[in-house]
């Protein structure tokens, strides 16, 4: 399983707690208030069945994202990623086919950038890369949506159903970890 330690600007807190959580991994320690599984895996904010908190971002053009005004019409595939994560962008078109494939049954996909940069940086690696989806990417200079999310892994795929619940959380990618998105989408969206 591939994952990414956050960078490029978190707060002064989580860079502190980083040297706990690397020996924590490497040594297979449980740190204080977590299980020895979840210090090894870092253990997700949230579980199925928690109320997915709102936030309001911007995508790559500009237009205001905000999570809820999905609530009710659209179950959303949410997925954290970074630029420089090899894992993440070997999911995306992954990501991009579930879109393709389940946007006119209710399904959006968000992906939710989690570098800290501007959407001109995000747009010009991308093309680096030769990343490209169809789905809103959106920049999160400030990482509110990072934050209240992630737990310094990523990529962190996440489904919410049309009542804004979390069905599904998913830390990490490998080939094959697709199969199991589309089971969950399927399943939110009553397929």
């Amino acid at each position: 399983m591939a994952f990414r330690f956050l960078g490029n600007g978190g707060s002064s807190s989580r860079l502190r707690l980083l040297p706990v959580l690397l020996a924590g991994l490497f040594l297979g320690i449980a740190l204080p208030g977590l299980s020895r599984a979840e210090s090894a895996m870092g253990q997700d904010k949230f579980k199925p069945g928690d109320k997915a908190p709102d936030f309001v971002t911007k995508d790559l053009a500009g237009k205001e994202i905000k999570l809820s005004s999905y609530a009710g019409k659209q179950v959303v595939l949410l997925n954290f990623w970074g630029l420089r994560c090899g894992a993440c962008l070997e999911e995306m078109p992954f990501l991009e086919d579930l879109h393709k494939r389940y946007a006119d049954k209710g399904l959006a996909v968000l992906g939710v950038d989690t570098d800290g940069v501007d959407a001109a940086t995000i747009k010009e690696t991308m093309v680096e890369v030769k990343a490209s989806v169809s789905y809103p990417v959106l920049v999160d200079q400030e990482f509110t949506a990072t934050d209240t999310y992630t737990n310094f892994l990523v990529p962190l795929t996440i489904v919410i159903d049309k009542g804004g619940v979390i069905t599904y959380i998913h830390t990490g990618f490998e080939k094959g970890t697709e199969k199991h998105y589309e089971t969950a989408v399927k399943k939110a969206l009553g397929l």
